[in-house]
């Protein structure tokens, strides 16, 4: 069963995006509590390899540290409460 945002109630494993800001489902499943945000696109990286109709940008699911075995949250994080 999947972990629950304590503020939106959707699951932590499926990125959100806000206005300017996506969330990292590692970054948010690790925090175990609310869903981290981070600024879209450059937190995240883009490649064509990921370009659907649905994500037209190809940005990537996890942001790029966590990507690179860094796993999070990081330094400036939003939570999903404070956007």
């Amino acid at each position: 069963m999947s972990q629950l945002c304590a503020y939106c109630g959707k699951p932590l494993n499926e990125a959100q995006s806000r206005p300017e800001f996506k969330s990292c489902p590692r970054c948010s499943t690790n925090d175990g509590n609310e869903h981290i945000y981070y600024p879209y696109s450059e937190a995240f990286g883009t490649t064509e390899k990921r370009v659907t109709r649905k994500n037209k940008d190809g940005i990537q699911s996890y942001c790029t540290r966590c990507r690179g075995n860094d796993e999070g949250p990081h330094n400036g994080a939003k939570r999903c409460s404070e956007l």
